[in-house]
């Protein structure tokens, strides 16, 4: 048997130097170094392989075949793995097997050839980038379940990321949007300014504040949704702004409902209003009766002075006077019912409460002889102006004087009280926080405790025959005009609905 060369001093301290295992073995395979490195590696001393066949450090697959590969190469030049790295499994002293890239090379200048082997361990790297990949697959599994919109671009606007929340909304696959411009693939043309804006907000504001926005975006099918905003600024570690992460929630649906709401709450204002009109149709036909018997009444006597053989002028003069002023009368009471029960566009304007209320008296003194009762007004001077809708809050004076009329009229014994019929009294005052409070008050028997409880739900209502909307639809209107109606018992006897209205502010010039 031939011996083996053995490396000079040299190289095994340069072999001792490198951190990866270094195997050098002779023609036969046979190992004559074993570097520390490799020591570790494999869990044999250097002493333990030496002149031992390299085999030992292989798997049984590539273990078969070593000898044969080294034999080719020695007889014909075949070069299996020499010169080449590739990624091997090799066999610990425990039996335990692992990943290594390995690189073997011929040395040059030996006779016979000696060949060496670099040994890197890559199964902590492995692990590593498995890890990794699972880090990676959990956030894409976190950023698929969410339920908002997740975006990230580029510093140009490019789309990097995008979870499958945003690709539902927008109906496209990810090939169809990475690496595309954001506003342009995406936002709808009439709002890319709005994303424009946004977007260079974000990138300059030097901040990890999130800004809100919104604006919508369009769906390859040509919808367009409306999307809420949250977006920051991605930054790198000297604080440049990279791109920009934005997070998304669809409220089109949210917003649709909103406005189907609005419209039905204007439907149901609109029915409140003819209803509230068609149980003061009694009270308007007397109203109206009055001057139109008037009118007949001063035309007749004008027919009859004109008969005469010398007519007295200015007593017909007078008497035309009174057709006109009682036709007017007759048609401000037309035009206040109109303004009433037609269904117009909300309008809110700086006005005085007190006027409101005078403007919409008559019909409501003729409710009050409807019920035998009578309408009093109690009215503060020099009250601030309010920004209100005039005939909301006139339908909502409307629906708690007629409220008050009916719980008056329905008490079991019609009581009087310091010595007069019972009455409803509307009346105005200032707040101590400088606003405007309205309060509509009668003498009628007042709220129980559970119908206090319950008065303001919807289609809740203690009439044999009422809808249970009024009420209702009061709220609504106040709590539109930033306004809260409540109730508070009146004294020393009824119930009393009351709502304050903010002072109107003027505009800072």
């Amino acid at each position: 048997m031939r011996g083996m060369a053995a490396p000079t001093p040299d190289v095994l301290a340069l072999l001792e130097a490198t951190f990866d295992a270094v195997v050098i073995m002779d023609d036969r395979g046979r190992i004559s170094a074993f570097n520390r490195a490799a020591e570790e590696m494999f869990g044999y001393r250097a002493a333990d392989t030496l002149g031992r066949n390299v085999s030992m450090l292989m798997t049984a697959d590539d273990r078969a075949t070593h000898d044969e590969h080294l034999r080719r190469y020695l007889a014909g030049g075949e070069a299996r793995i020499l010169g080449r790295g590739r990624d091997v499994r090799v066999r610990h002293r425990d039996g335990s097997e692992f990943e290594v890239f390995l690189s073997v090379g011929r040395i040059p200048n030996t006779d016979p050839p000696q060949f060496v082997g670099y040994l890197h361990d890559t199964s902590l790297r492995r692990k590593a980038l498995a890890t990794l990949e699972q880090e990676r697959q959990v956030n894409r599994l976190y950023l698929d379940l969410a339920q908002v919109m997740l975006v990230a671009t580029n510093r140009s606007g490019a789309v990097q990321l995008v979870n499958q929340r945003a690709l539902r909304v927008l109906r496209v696959d990810a090939t169809q949007i990475i690496d595309c411009n954001w506003v342009d693939s995406c936002v709808a043309p009439d709002d890319r300014g709005i994303a424009r804006n946004a977007f260079r907000a974000l990138l300059m504001s030097g901040s990890d504040e999130p800004q809100s926005c919104e604006y919508h975006v369009r769906a390859s099918d040509g919808e367009d949704r409306f999307i809420t905003w949250r977006g920051v600024s991605l930054r790198d570690a000297n604080n440049v702004a990279t791109g920009v992460m934005l997070s998304g929630e669809d409220i089109t649906d949210q917003r649709r409902a909103e406005n189907e709401a609005h419209r039905a709450l204007e439907r149901m204002n609109n029915v409140s209003r003819l209803a509230t009109m068609g149980e003061m149709a009694a009270g308007i036909s007397h109203e109206l009766n009055q001057p139109l018997a008037a009118i007949a009444n001063y035309a007749q006597a004008c027919a009859r002075l004109l008969r005469l053989p010398a007519p007295d002028m200015p007593e017909i003069s007078g008497a035309l006077e009174q057709i006109s002023t009682q036709a007017l009368r007759a048609g401000e009471i037309i035009r206040r019912i109109r303004s009433l029960v037609r269904n117009e566009d909300v309008r809110r304007e700086t006005q005085d409460i007190n006027e409101l209320i005078r403007d919409v008296h008559t019909l409501l003194a003729s409710d009050a002889r409807v019920h035998d009762g009578r309408l009093e007004l109690d009215l503060a001077p020099s009250l601030p102006q309010v920004t209100v809708d005039g005939v909301q809050i006139q339908q909502v004076l409307m629906n708690l004087v007629h409220n008050a009329f009916e719980a008056q009229g329905t008490d079991m014994i019609r009581t009087e009280v310091n010595g007069s019929a019972f009455e409803v009294r509307i009346a105005t005052r200032p707040t101590d926080a400088g606003d405007v409070e309205v309060s509509v008050s009668d003498l009628g028997p007042g709220l129980a405790g559970e119908v206090e409880q319950r008065i303001f739900e919807p289609f809740f209502t203690t009439k044999p025959a009422g809808t249970g909307l009024g009420l209702a639809i009061s709220r609504s209107i106040i709590k539109a005009h930033d306004a809260r109606l409540g109730y508070r018992a009146n004294q020393p006897r009824g119930a009393c609905f009351y709502f304050v209205l903010p002072a109107h502010m003027e505009s800072p010039r």
